[in-house]
């Protein structure tokens, strides 16, 4: 028996003959790939997804957020927000008022950490009911308010199951279904991770998403629900590779443990990163600015707390860093906690691609496919901002969206002629 056939046998069981409730609400699923590259879009590499382009809104590329980091990326997507008004600068931010970083065992339910309205939210507020299987900010409740449903998130979760129970929740009665759901794939951004771009095992991984989105997608019609359900499938970043030969070792200028460097775990002695966010008191940051800027350092960039890109958007007034260290697309920053020297790949383990440079880097573009009613139809769109994907979500769901950094302006060009309402409400 296939997959989609287990799916539907689950779905169906004592249920022959039975047709779900219509009703005028529209869906929306909105699916999350982790790492996902435009360049991979294709016929030959994923077959079913490139289809679901062709049928609706396929973006050239996707711009990330700065840092182009999951945690910054993801719930800027949620929330329409940049990360310097919904707090999440970096994947560990730190805060100046806690004096701490972001802890993945303590914080990820308390709201402190987490600004703004994710789309689930505004959804449950306007009595849509929403559900989360994975999703960045997804486990906290924001303003009192969960999604309907809601997993904690747990990285080795079957992506099979993941499917099948999406699919459960959309064959439940109307007055218990989520009209937007949310579903997570990260296989995409790991296989880059461990084995670099375009390798084997990433192509493997994106074949595998692949699939398992045209089971959910089949699964869908079986239920009924297709002509009124929006698929929107957005990534959070690109990926460079990185190499050995492409080591910024800055032990020589700065003194570490002047600082607290949140996305640096110290008990791993060194680290490997496209950037570092430095935290300390003024003098510190003022002696380590000029020992790195006297003699400009190649392929590195050395940005003081106030003179960021205005288009990074991350100075957070308590957690925007003081002082950030960008390597270009491909470098790596070193840093050791006792002046050892840097390890190849292989012997250190680390990782043989990356992300989290510069957002405008043609590397770190990300992807953007939809396809539904409230979407145009053969429609191929140039480069836009993440933060335009939770207004063009709650258009698409029927809900007002709350104040965010977004325009739909922006993006009007997406939407189906049904919705150009959105443009004028």
């Amino acid at each position: 028996m296939t997959f989609f056939r287990c799916i539907v046998a689950v779905l169906t069981f004592g249920l022959h003959g039975i047709v779900l409730a219509k009703t005028h609400q529209p869906y929306v699923i909105m699916i999350g790939v982790d790492g996902l590259r435009p360049a991979t879009i294709t016929q030959q590499v994923m077959p079913y997804l490139y289809q679901l382009g062709q049928q609706g809104v396929n973006a050239k590329s996707m711009r990330p957020a700065m840092p182009s980091k999951t945690f910054v990326n993801f719930y800027s997507l949620a929330t329409g927000l940049n990360p310097e008004h919904h707090g999440i600068t970096s994947n560990y931010p730190f805060d100046r008022e806690l004096n701490r970083g972001f802890s993945r065992k303590t914080d990820i339910e308390d709201p402190y950490w987490w600004g703004g309205e994710p789309i689930w939210i505004t959804a449950e507020k306007q009595g849509v009911k929403a559900a989360t299987y994975f999703w960045v900010g997804s486990e906290v409740a924001i303003d009192g308010v969960r999604p309907t449903y809601w997993k904690p998130f747990q990285q080795d979760k079957d992506y099979g199951e993941r499917v099948t129970e999406v699919l459960k929740w959309l064959a439940l009665p109307e007055a218990l279904r989520p009209h937007l759901i949310t579903l997570y794939f990260s296989a995409i951004d790991s296989a880059a991770h461990d084995y670099g771009v375009n390798s084997t095992q990433e192509m493997q991984a994106i074949a595998n998403v692949d699939r398992h989105i045209a089971d959910l997608v089949a699964g869908i019609e079986q239920l009924g629900l297709r002509p009124q359900t929006n698929l929107v499938v957005v990534s959070d970043h690109g990926m460079a590779d990185v190499s050995d030969k492409r080591i910024i070792n800055l032990d020589t200028w700065v003194d570490w443990s002047q600082f607290s460097i949140p996305d640096w775990n110290k008990k791993k002695n060194a680290v490997y990163a496209p950037y570092l966010n430095l935290y300390g008191d003024k003098a510190h940051v003022e002696r380590a600015y000029e020992a790195l800027t006297t003699q400009p350092i190649a392929h590195l960039r050395v940005i003081r707390r106030g003179e960021l890109p205005a288009n990074y958007h991350f100075d957070h007034p308590q957690r925007g860093p003081d002082l950030m260290l960008l390597a270009d697309p491909g470098w790596s920053v070193y840093a050791s906690a006792d002046g050892s020297q840097p390890q190849s790949i292989a012997v250190s383990g680390r990782s043989a691609a990356t992300h989290g440079y510069d957002n405008q880097a043609p590397e770190m573009a990300a992807s953007f496919i939809a396809d539904g009613p409230a979407f145009a139809t053969h429609k191929p769109v140039p480069t836009f901002d993440n933060i335009e994907v939770y207004n063009l979500v709650a258009c698409a769901l029927d809900v007002k969206p709350v104040k965010n950094d977004g325009d739909i302006h922006h993006v009007g060009q997406l939407l189906s002629a049904d919705n150009q309402k959105c443009l004028t409400n």
